[in-house]
């Protein structure tokens, strides 16, 4: 936990956003990165409660899916549940692929957007187009 604050106020120095994976702690990492003020923030392949969830949205973060999810009915809730304008698509190649024992690739972050743009009943094109424009604003720093 403690070198969790540390970069978390690292960010906050820098004022870049941070990039959590957190493993069965959702809800004591969202709750660390409220207290500490954090604002930018991406919970990248993210598996906590909806409800936890939607603590995050409230304090404006970000989650993103990888292609693995496509198999996991409690992604699926929780796809359903956070608006689109707080996801972000993501691959987390090399794993996290459709298969485990298959090679993830940068490539297959299209089935990460099909298979959101499914859940919700949107086109894969709205998909693309407003994760962008999230990424673009979370990681505002990039120049394109």
């Amino acid at each position: 936990m403690k070198v969790f604050i540390k970069q978390l106020e690292i960010s906050k120095e820098l004022d870049l956003p941070v990039n959590v994976h957190s493993r069965s702690s959702a809800k004591v990492t969202i709750a660390t990165m409220k207290e500490l003020g954090i604002r930018q923030a991406l919970l990248h392949n993210f598996a906590g409660k909806p409800s936890v969830a939607m603590e995050g949205v409230q304090a404006g973060f970000f989650f993103s899916f990888p292609p693995a999810v496509s198999k996991n009915e409690q992604r699926t809730k929780l796809i359903r549940q956070i608006p689109l304008e707080h996801v972000c698509l993501e691959t987390d190649s090399p794993a996290l692929g459709l298969d485990k024992h298959v090679r993830n690739e940068p490539s297959n972050v299209t089935i990460s957007c099909e298979y959101i743009a499914k859940v919700k009943g949107i086109s894969s094109d709205v998909v693309m187009e407003v994760t962008t424009q999230n990424a673009l604003r979370l990681f505002s720093k990039l120049k394109i």
